[in-house]
């Protein structure tokens, strides 16, 4: 970090932040001293990060197994039907499977879920981009196509400490490199 950008972090935290983001700044400052002192003993590797990695691998290739069996039962389960019901129309046949091997992504996911850092990381970039007019029609097209109430979902879920950096942010009271600073550090990237 150069001497201007700490310069610029110690000017905001001492004269700039208000009482939420000041809470917020000391929160990510003894979550950064503890992990440091931490994973100093162990050589410096963040095993939740390890952790988290691994358990996102393991899980990515878990859903290409369980993809791959639920299509084979699928299969299977249409066979069945065709020879045992061979009047059975194509659009009946997919109503009957769609009973007897639903769709794990029709389920609703759970409202509560914690979002990876790489994804909140995207979400704040989306964010600040809309609000500061610097995104691109189309990226704001996109959006609006995908998810209508985007901004308010997103603000939702961001945790506490990170609205208080957006909002420093876009009131001025943050200058970029001390917000992108403080966000990945927050997020722990």
């Amino acid at each position: 970090m150069s001497r201007e950008t700490l310069r610029s972090v110690l000017d905001y935290i001492l004269n700039k932040a208000d009482k939420d983001e000041f809470e917020a700044i000391v929160k990510a400052c003894e979550r950064r001293r503890r992990d440091l002192s931490l994973f100093a003993g162990i050589g410096g590797v963040n095993p939740e990060r390890a952790a988290r990695n691994t358990a996102e691998a393991v899980e990515s290739s878990m859903g290409a197994s369980l993809d791959g069996i639920r299509s084979m039962i699928r299969d299977f389960v249409a066979d069945i039907i065709r020879k045992n019901a061979p009047e059975v129309t194509e659009e009946q046949l997919e109503e009957l499977l769609a009973s007897y091997v639903p769709d794990p992504a029709s389920r609703a996911a759970p409202e509560s879920s914690r979002l990876p850092p790489d994804a909140l990381l995207k979400m704040v970039k989306d964010f600040t981009d809309y609000s500061l007019g610097m995104m691109a029609p189309s990226a704001q097209q996109a959006l609006w196509e995908r998810m209508p109430r985007w901004q308010e979902e997103y603000w939702a879920a961001f945790p506490p400490e990170l609205k208080a950096f957006v909002k420093a942010f876009l009131e001025g009271r943050m200058d970029a490199d001390t917000f992108w600073s403080a966000v990945y550090s927050l997020l722990g990237i």
